[in-house]
């Protein structure tokens, strides 16, 4: 996989836990969103390098 691809934010992700977090206020079925967020990759957001100096 492209670099390029790797490195960018899981914008599908982020939309279906967007989603889940607008159901969950709702009082709505959000787990079903929270599942396809998790998915699709949006929990990756919480785990992305930020820094993208070198590290020598």
């Amino acid at each position: 996989m492209p670099a390029s691809v790797k490195a960018g934010v899981p914008v599908i992700g982020v939309i279906f836990l967007a989603l889940a977090l607008l159901k969950f206020f709702q009082g709505d079925g959000w787990v079903v969103w929270a599942i396809l967020g998790f998915l699709f990759g949006g929990f990756g957001i919480f785990t992305m390098n930020r820094s993208k100096g070198d590290r020598a």
